[in-house]
């Protein structure tokens, strides 16, 4: 199959003809892969004991990083095709370094953002992908898919065990990690004219695109109040959960 012959290849060198595509067959076939293989490592988590769940932690923030340093910066490096749109600046590429430091040294930086951003982002990204322009029998491409579904697993892994419970009160931490990242991907964009955060344009063929049509010079603000509204009804479930344990347990100490 000519399709397999493009395994190999670097995303400049793929052919235009061979794209899979968002929703198309074989988009969705990847997508399914990847997300029954997202809850079986969050299943298997769950069943595991403490010192078998740090293992798997390690496992999914060191192989995180690697798909990310090495099979994306590093081979990209000594190819000789690295360009500053590969940088790693995306919210993706940010919960992969909060993956990989929360599961060596777990702390409420990372778990917050990968809570309040790193649950629906990669998410997003599966299901509208913008690496749509490559083939699907192609190792950029499964890489693409196999680190997002990492990253998708590893909140959930947290979230499901209970082992974390999110706090709106830390959500000033994921605003000042955003704030570093953002403003750095702001000059990287108008320097080098890419697109990090998607805060030059709407992915194609994602509800960023119409948002941007719609918003037009509102395209920013419009993107901030919709995360705001987003993480009202994130948080707002486990605000009024824990109020009502308060009330039924008054004299009990919070979390």
């Amino acid at each position: 199959m000519k399709w397999f012959d493009y395994f190999w290849t670097s995303p400049p060198n793929d052919p235009p003809e061979l794209a899979f595509g968002v929703f198309s067959p074989e988009h969705l076939v990847a997508l399914a892969i990847t997300l029954v293989g997202a809850a079986a490592i969050v299943w298997a988590y769950c069943r595991a004991g403490e010192k078998r769940r740090r293992t798997i932690r390690l496992a999914v923030g060191i192989s995180a990083l690697i798909l990310e340093l090495v099979f994306r910066q590093g081979i990209f490096i000594v190819l000789g095709i690295y360009t500053p749109s590969i940088l790693p600046l995306h919210a993706c590429a940010v919960a992969t370094f909060c993956v990989f430091i929360d599961s060596v040294k777990p702390n409420s930086w990372t778990r917050e953002y990968l809570y309040a951003v790193g649950t629906w982002g990669p998410l997003c990204a599966l299901v509208f992908p913008d690496w749509v322009n490559q083939p699907i029998f192609n190792l950029y491409t499964w890489q693409a898919f196999i680190i997002h579904a990492l990253l998708l697993a590893y909140p959930f892994m947290l979230l499901v065990s209970k082992e974390f419970r999110p706090n709106a009160r830390n959500l000033w931490k994921v605003v000042v990690i955003m704030a570093v990242f953002v403003t750095a991907s702001i000059i990287v964009n108008n320097v080098y004219g890419t697109n990090f955060w998607f805060l030059a344009a709407g992915s194609p063929g994602s509800p960023l695109a119409p948002i941007q049509s719609f918003a037009g010079d509102f395209y920013i603000p419009l993107l901030a109040v919709l995360v705001a509204i987003l993480w009202t009804l994130m948080y707002l479930p486990w605000h009024l959960t824990k109020a009502s344990r308060s009330a039924k347990h008054p004299s009990s100490v919070a979390s």
